[in-house]
């Protein structure tokens, strides 16, 4: 199950609350009180902090089409890879999203990131969910 940064947040406050404050908090977790205070407000999410209260962040793609809908990597991937067999060479695909043959081989291998394809394969820019430590 995904849980949105408000789940985050709540958890976290009722850590916080529970140690006694973020200072308090951070000295129990061996982090930074700003790291804490950063992930409280949601200025910037640190992993470490997101331990600490049991979850894990992932990035989620929301897919344009089903509203609600958030694909994986995986899924993103896997789009790419049939969106470049259904044309007859990777120039015709990297034309036809409107990038460099370069910059898809280099999309491909993971070198580099999906935002110059995103739009073009049905996806939105990517939002950050967090999921549930084993």
């Amino acid at each position: 199950m995904l849980l949105k940064p408000i789940d985050l947040c709540g958890r976290l406050n009722a850590a916080i609350r529970l140690a006694g404050g973020a200072p308090q908090f951070a000295r129990l977790h061996n982090l930074k009180v700003q790291a804490v205070r950063d992930t409280q407000s949601l200025k910037s999410i640190s992993e470490d902090v997101t331990k600490a209260v049991g979850l894990v962040p992932v990035l989620r793609y929301p897919v344009r089409a089903q509203a609600g809908r958030l694909a994986t990597l995986g899924e993103v991937q896997e789009k790419l890879n049939s969106f470049v067999a259904q044309r007859e060479t990777q120039r015709a695909a990297a034309m036809a999203l409107g990038i460099s043959e370069g910059c898809l081989s280099n999309i491909q291998n993971a070198r580099r990131g999906f935002t110059p394809v995103l739009v073009a394969l049905g996806f939105d820019l990517p939002v950050t969910r967090f999921v549930v430590l084993p």
